[in-house]
């Protein structure tokens, strides 16, 4: 029997969230990629501002629809939009910048309140990582909860991510 789910992949600004998706989609990803702010532009010149999509066929019998959310807060209106009819979502955090774990905490928290639907979260940028998983954890007040190292340009540790969520979505 053919199955289907609906993974949103939320995080802060510049966590890698359009990257993941990119690395991972079987087709052309939708992009609503426009120029950053002034004040954004010299950590990256473009940023999503409604959404990413991609689809990917895990196997024979199962598609992912991922979901990129925009990671400004201006834009987070679109957050909430997303995860109506999500089966899960992937956090992503950025490994390699401490001072957005608080904000990151917050959003988790924000993002986690609006449904209950299993989660993972992810270190993005493992190769580069200046995090460990402990400080991540505690920094986001995660007590069971697996952090995962990610790269999100490498796609086995794309899939990996993925596959982590579709087995608690399906447990």
């Amino acid at each position: 029997m053919r199955r289907s789910y609906k993974i949103v992949v939320t995080g802060l600004f510049n966590a890698g969230k359009t990257t993941f998706v990119n690395t991972l989609s079987d087709i052309e990803v939708v992009e609503t990629d426009r120029t950053t702010r002034r004040s954004e532009a010299r950590i990256k010149p473009k940023t999503t501002v409604a959404l990413d999509y991609g689809k990917v066929k895990l196997n024979r019998n199962l598609d992912i629809h991922l979901f990129g959310t925009p990671g400004q807060d201006r834009f987070e209106f679109m957050r909430d939009l997303l995860a109506e009819g999500m089966h899960g979502f992937i956090f992503l955090v950025d490994s390699t910048d401490r001072r957005s774990l608080n904000q990151a905490a917050d959003l988790l928290t924000l993002f986690r309140g609006q449904r209950s639907v299993p989660y993972v979260l992810a270190a993005n940028k493992a190769d580069k990582q200046v995090l460990n998983r402990a400080d991540i954890k505690r920094a986001l007040n995660l007590n069971g909860q697996p952090v995962i190292p990610c790269i999100a340009t490498d796609k086995a540790s794309v899939r990996n991510v993925v596959e982590r969520l579709v087995t608690l979505i399906e447990n």
